[in-house]
This record gives C-alpha cells, structure tokens and sequence, in this order.
C-alpha cells in the first residue's frame, strides 16, 4: 500500500511541464496524496502499540507534527470532518458562505457543503476539476486501505462526495430567465417599451429578484416579434382548422393625427357549435399617404401568412373605410351611419339648431366657474339629479345627437343661466324640435349598438331593418306638426330604404334569417320564401349528411336588450312584428313545401316548429335539435357572418403607446405583429 502511494508521488515529481490548468491539479492532488500519506505511515507504524482510550470510545494516535484523530463510526453517526472545498470558501456564518473566487455570499441549506461544491461546477469550472481530482485519488486510497486491511480503523472514514447537476445557489437558471423574460415581454402588450427603463420599475425589480438583469428594449422587442409572434401563428392556423366556413371583416381606424390601424378579421362556427372570432392581420398605418393605404387595403387578403382555403370563405364584410371604391360598405353598422349622416347633412334647420347646442356646451367647458354655476342651478336650486353635458366629438357618429339630448337633460338649468348673463337661448319650439329628435334616433342608436354586438349575425339585419322601418313611418306621421323633424325622419327613411334595398334580394341575409330559429320566414314576402326554399334544396343536394350523434342540450338563454327592461323602442317593434307574424305561421309552414321527398319533409318539419324567444341562443337550439343534423353545415356557414365588420377603433385606443415607441425606433412591420398577438392574447394558449 505504501509502496502505491510512494509510486503516485513519484510519477507527480516526474511530470513533464504542463500548463497552468493542469499545473494546478497536480499540486492539489499532490498536496492531498501527502496528507493522507503521512496519516497511513503513522498508522502503520503504530499498528501494534496500544492506543489509550478518549471518553467518546475511540482512539487516538499521535504524529511527530500533526495529530489526527479516528473514531469508530456508529451506524447513524456521520463523521464531521472539514471538506476541502473550504479552501474556496470562507464561512461567515453558520449558514453563509462567501465564495473566495466570485466574493457572492450563498446560503448554506442544512449546513452541508454540496451546495458550495456544486456552485463550484456551475461557475468556477477549473476550481471544480481540481477538486474532482482530489476526490478521485481518495477513493483510490480508500480502495487501496480496505483492500489491504479491511478492519482498518481507516475503512471507516466517510466521504460525502455525492455530485448533483443543478447548483442550489444559482437561481438564475436558463429555464427560470427565460421564462421571467417572456413574461415581462408579454407585460408590454400594455405597456410602452419605455417602461421597463423608468426607475421605478428598476428599483422594483431589484427588490423582488436582485439576481434578474432587465435587458434592452430590443431584446423584449425580438422576443415578442420572434418565438412568440410564431406560437401565435400556429395557434390561429389551429383555429382555422377547427372551422369549416369562415367569415371574413376587414376594419380601417384613423386617429387625429394621421395614424391608424388596418385589420382583418375571421369568425366561424365549430363543429359542437361555439363561435370562434380571432384577428388574423393587423397593420399599422403611421402617417401613410392615402395612395399607400389603398394598397395596404388591396394586399390586406392576398399578402395574409396563414393561408385561408378560398372554399371555405363564405363572405367578406368590409367597412366604409376599406370597402371597394364607388361602391358601399358592406357592414351594416355602417351603412346605418352613413343614412343618419346623410339625413342630417340634407337638413338645415336641424344643422343650426345642432350648432347652436354646440356653442352652449363649449361655453361651459371653456370655463370652469360657468360649469360650476350650472351645476349649482341645477342640482341645488332645481333639485335635480346630477347630470353633465356631453361635449361635441367628431369621431363618433353620433355626437351631435348624444350633445343635443344632454343639453335637453339640463333644459330648466342653462335656460335660467342664459337668461341671467345674456346667453345664447334656444326657443320652446327648438327645445320640442331637439326632443323629437332624440325619439327619432332612438331606434337608430339601440339598432347599431345591436349589431354592434359581436355576437349578432347577418341573420338579425332583416329583422331590425323592418323594425326600423315602421318605427320611421310612424314617426313621419306622429310628428307631421315639426317640419325639421318630419323631413329628418322622412329622408331617413329614404335613405335606409335605398341604402339597405339589397338584403331582401340577397341570398345570404335571406338564408341567415331563415336558419335563425328565432325569425325563419316571419320577415318574408312569398317570393323570398321561395327563394330560400330553392336555395337550401340546392345546398342539401351538395352536402353531405353530418349526424355527429350528440346527444340533446339544454337551451341556454343569453342575456339582450330587451331582458334588462331598459324600454328598448326596437325591441317592442321588433315584438310586435314577430308577434303577428305568428298568427299565420301555421298556414305558411303547411303549405310552403310539399311532403313529397325526405329533405322537403325535413324544412316541412322545421318550418313547422315554433319560433324560440329572441333572447335564446340560436346556436344551442341547432346543437339541441339533431334530428335537423343535415342542415348543421349551411347553418354553421351562414350563421358565421357578422352584423359588422368588427370594429379596430378599440384595439387602436389601446395601443397609443405603440405608436410612440415608433416614434423611439420601433418599426412598423414589429408593431404590426405586436398588435396581433395582443389583439389575441386573451383567447389563446400562449399565457398559459
């Protein structure tokens, strides 16, 4: 054994010149070969003697120079001997070391020393391979000690010399930065990229994680556009797999200051009959000229990266903004807007009484004491209940009448106030003139704030069309004493009339109306029914039978308008049109088809069931109804289309802060993908 250890030491001397590394790691097995040398030498040579007895029960043995001390270990006693990592560490405490290499202090969990090795490995790797390598020439002592003598006190001396891959000390493993980093990039969706530079959020971050570095703004910029940009990516395509008819929108927003936001739009109905709605382009527009973004609005579909099979586009439905050049858009929302417009345009004495209203509220919203004054009479000496003037906002539609009804709220007031300081005065008859107004575009405003409503399908156009129509025709006759008022509802009437002509002719409003349980044909002329009747004979011949056998749901009621009692004046139109539609549907479902083929009986069947209440969900009667399974996939097809385009103008309020980090650098094609994943973020996997 000793001969063994002699012949280690030897070949060390004997070494060649190697270099610093290396040098390195002889020395350190060196030095330790030598320790354990001198232990064995004066053991051996004491073998025999006597050793006297410590009152623990071990032994003791003494060297000329250095005494060592052995105990005979219990089975559950762990000998406490001092590693040689210390060399690199310095123990300030009973549970904190400093690293000699790196001066960091680390806690010591359990007081062992595998921490502080493994920490050596992750950081300080030369430091790690000498300290293998003595470990390595003590096991081979070891080894060479119980071979020899195994009932050598030496066999029983412990080494811990366990290794693990990760280092306990280090928090800041790749997985975990990555993570923190993805999610702080996700976090400036909302927020602009200057807000990770601000102090506060700096001194915030140090406190909650001292050891994560915030990097640059290009980093969380490349994240986002990058890995993220693509798993978003291959969850839109996902979704367009789980549809087999989509409906596209197109949307254009402009801000007051030249900047805007394009986007495009897709809806669809699943198979189990869920409505999917999720933006499939968004580009930033910022300070383009009009020739470029009617370019942007050309290449909108062509220049998509996901591709959309053509067979499954039903429709597209374009606002007034990107629709096709000298022709009108095809969202109804906006062809409403563009009536009211027209209407209002075409009616001067309705145009100074709006100015006139103008002129009272920018009074009181240039001076404060005027405002507080008007409060005062109103809420104090008229003892009414607190209300404010709506100020006059060019990028709503209907601004102008959303100030003149708040004016009217404050009628008594701001008339006591403008004859007190010599005001402009509005006339009793003008007061009568801007309440008939208000009942005028009451139907108008709760008609586009219907369909506004994603979850409305061209299947309510008809219905609310009608609606609108008889409520128009009554107030031409009602207010026929008012001449600005009759002549505004009159050319409003002309002007839907004119506008909205299309939808009785077109196919797809009509079939939509048809395949809505809660109209069906109630809205239809003879001729239409026929038209309809042909046409899903036609598309029942192509389809094929889905029967997906699943088994009957409970109708789920969806909250509306008319549910929450607020005196909708549509919603008792349309009631009232429905209701006496239902005296003759009877007759119509009877004589409408014959019963002489099985897909006749089946519409016989249909037509024949009862219409649902308009506050049910159209979708969970269909997914109720199986025995309609056949129908499922025109339903799904024309039930996908939307009402409107879906409007961008929310997403683009949201996001001003993108547009000033394109101001700081930050490119359009990068604030376009940043737009899409936000505009998708809530209903995707990526946040999980």
């Amino acid at each position: 054994m000793a001969q063994g250890i002699t012949y280690l030491v030897c070949e060390i001397k004997k070494s060649p010149r190697v270099n610093a590394k290396k040098q390195q790691l002889l020395l350190a097995r060196q030095n330790v070969i030598r320790l354990i040398l001198s232990t064995c030498l004066s053991m051996v040579a004491r073998a025999d003697a006597p050793l006297p007895q410590n009152g623990c029960g071990g032994r003791m043995c003494a060297h000329p120079q250095k005494s060592v001390q052995f105990r005979e270990l219990p089975q559950q006693e762990v000998m406490n001997k001092k590693s040689n990592v210390w060399q690199y560490f310095y123990k300030t405490s009973g549970t904190v070391a400093k690293c000699l290499l790196c001066n960091r202090n680390y806690s010591r969990r359990g007081r062992g020393t595998t921490c502080l090795r493994n920490h050596l490995k992750s950081k300080h790797p030369p430091e790690f391979l000498a300290l293998s390598g003595d470990i390595k020439y003590l096991d081979l002592v070891k080894n060479e000690i119980s071979i020899g003598s195994p009932l050598h006190p030496t066999a029983q001396l412990e080494l811990n010399l366990h290794e693990t891959d990760p280092d306990p000390l280090d928090t800041e493993d790749i997985s975990y930065s990555l993570r923190c980093d993805e999610k702080l990039a996700l976090m400036l969706l909302n927020h602009s990229f200057k807000f990770i530079e601000g102090p506060g959020f700096v001194d915030f971050i140090k406190v909650l994680q001292p050891r994560y570095l915030i990097k640059s703004r290009s980093y969380y910029e490349n994240i986002l556009c990058g890995n993220i940009y693509r798993k978003m990516q291959e969850h839109l395509k996902l979704q367009l797999d789980l549809l087999d008819a989509i409906s596209l929108s197109t949307s254009l927003w402009r801000g007051d200051k030249g900047e805007g936001l394009l986007s495009l739009c897709c809806s669809g109905i699943t198979r189990d009959f869920r409505t999917h709605r999720f933006m499939l382009k968004c580009e930033v527009l910022n300070y383009e000229s009009a020739s470029k973004v009617a370019c942007s609005i050309r290449d909108l579909v062509p220049s998509l990266t996901i591709e959309v099979p053509k067979e499954k586009t039903h429709c597209i439905i374009r606002d007034e903004m990107t629709a096709l050049p000298g022709s009108l858009p095809d969202c109804s929302v906006h062809r409403l807007q563009m009536c009211v417009r027209f209407a209002l345009q075409s009616n001067e004495l309705l145009q100074n009484l709006s100015s006139k209203c103008k002129q009272i509220v920018d009074h009181f919203a240039s001076s404060k004491m005027a405002n507080d004054h008007l409060k005062f009479i109103h809420e104090i000496r008229l003892t009414r209940d607190p209300c404010a003037l709506v100020p006059y906002d060019p990028l709503q539609w209907n601004s102008t009448f959303k100030m003149m009804a708040s004016v009217i709220r404050m009628k008594d007031a701001i008339s006591l106030y403008c004859e007190e300081y010599n005001l402009i005065q509005i006339y009793p008859d003008e007061w009568v003139e801007i309440d008939l107004c208000n009942k005028v575009m009451q139907p108008c405003e709760e008609t586009i704030k219907i369909w506004s409503n994603p979850s409305t399908t061209t299947s309510s156009v008809i219905p609310l069309v009608a609606a609108l129509r008889d409520s128009l025709r009554t107030d031409v006759h009602n207010f026929v004493s008012s001449v600005t008022i009759c002549s505004f509802a009159r050319k409003l009437l002309e002007e839907l009339e004119m506008k909205f002509s299309h939808v009785t002719s077109d196919i797809q409003f009509l079939m939509a109306t048809y395949l809505d349980p809660r109209y069906k044909q109630a809205f239809f002329t003879e001729r239409e029914e026929h038209l309809v009747a042909n046409e899903v004979l036609v598309l029942l011949t192509r389809v094929q039978d889905e029967r997906n056998g699943q088994p009957p749901l409970k109708i789920i009621k969806v909250a509306s308008s008319s549910s929450l009692k607020n005196e909708s004046k549509i919603d008792s139109i349309l009631d009232s049109i429905l209701t006496t539609a239902a005296t003759n549907n009877t007759q119509q479902a009877t004589t409408s088809f014959g019963s002489q083929s099985q897909i006749k009986n089946l519409l016989y069947l249909y037509n024949s069931e009862p219409r649902i209440d308009r506050n049910m969900d159209p979708l969970m009667w269909w997914k109720a109804n199986i025995k309609y399974s056949a129908l499922y996939a025109i339903v799904r097809k024309f039930l996908s289309a939307p009402a409107a385009s879906v409007a961008s103008e929310g997403l683009f309020r949201d996001s001003a802060h993108l547009y000033g980090d394109m101001q700081a650098g930050l490119s359009s094609e990068n604030a376009s993908k940043i737009l899409l994943i936000k505009s998708n973020y809530c209903n995707s996997d990526i946040k999980q």
